[in-house]
């Protein structure tokens, strides 16, 4: 998520130092490749994804957001670790912490354009500019987790209407706080009625 994701060795060069916990997260989306420790960095994603706790303020505005992984099948993950770390539209999302609702923001260059296109022909973004468009609206609410009932998550959810019903009404995001102004999301989508857990993603409150 945001264009191409920074490796945690070049980290001095994009901003601010970063805290522990997301050297850590970044860390760990370095070691998603298959057969270098994915399964322990999976594991690992998910327990301090457990550990997390409900974002508190709920998140305000737009956050900057990086995908972390998708855990899937590791020889399809690998595929799209190495798209990804070539081209990620993806820029984050938008909320409105008032009306419990919010929207994403990818990049606006021919490319994403194209590809919304094809995918979704008859879907019209929320907005779109020369170098943006805001995207697959979605709703929030605190709730416990899909697949841990145990953890109060905030819920984004992308299934009514407005949505188009390929693949984005399936899916369920669910964030929690991992330290001040650091969000760990966990990607959910429902198959036969069931969801299943496809990847991690940050978000990062604005300094």
């Amino acid at each position: 998520m945001g264009s191409r994701r920074p490796s945690s060795r070049n980290l001095k060069a994009v901003g601010p130092p970063p805290s522990d916990t997301r050297r850590r997260l970044l860390d760990l989306s370095d070691a998603l490749h298959p057969g270098i420790g994915r399964a322990k960095a999976i594991d690992e994603l998910d327990r301090m994804f457990v550990a997390g706790s409900p974002p508190d303020p709920v998140p305000d505005g737009f956050h900057p957001g990086t995908l972390l992984a998708t855990c899937t099948w590791a020889p399809w993950d690998g595929v799209v670790a190495r798209i990804a770390h070539a081209w990620m539209p993806w820029q984050g999302k938008s909320f409105d912490a008032a009306s419990s609702t919010g929207l994403n923001r990818f990049t606006g260059g021919a490319a994403e354009r194209r590809v919304m296109r094809i995918l979704w022909p008859r879907y019209r973004p929320v907005s779109r500019t020369a170098d943006r468009i805001e995207a697959f609206q979605f709703r929030n609410r605190l709730e416990p987790g899909a697949l841990d009932p145990g953890v109060r998550v905030y819920k984004i959810y992308y299934d009514f209407v407005a949505n188009p019903g390929f693949i984005i009404r399936r899916i369920l995001d669910e964030l929690v706080q991992v330290e001040d102004g650091l969000y760990l999301g966990k990607v959910l989508m429902r198959v036969g009625g069931r969801y299943r857990g496809i990847g991690f993603f940050m978000l990062e409150r604005p300094a």
